[in-house]
């Protein structure tokens, strides 16, 4: 079953990008259902997100920028895990 992964996104937003494609790069390794939520479509998201985007949420877990390949890594492997 594929790992859900949401990512708070916002236009234009070179780290954001750089996220999604770390993320499609992992997903050569693991299933996962990748999940980007544009937050200027939401009031609340937008007013919680936008100066922190992007946001990665997976299995519980929170990662805020800066976001390296390596801490998505080590999020997927602790959540893969704990669904075990």
């Amino acid at each position: 079953m594929a790992q859900v992964v949401t990512v708070y996104t916002v236009p234009d937003c070179t780290l954001c990008r750089n996220v999604l494609e770390d993320l499609d790069l992992l997903a050569a390794e693991a299933e996962l259902d990748i999940r980007p939520v544009d937050v200027t479509g939401d009031p609340q998201l937008l007013e919680r997100y936008l100066l922190v985007a992007p946001v990665v949420e997976l299995g519980g877990t929170v990662l805020q920028p800066p976001i390296s390949l390596g801490q998505l890594r080590s999020a997927l492997a602790s959540a893969s895990g704990s669904s075990s």
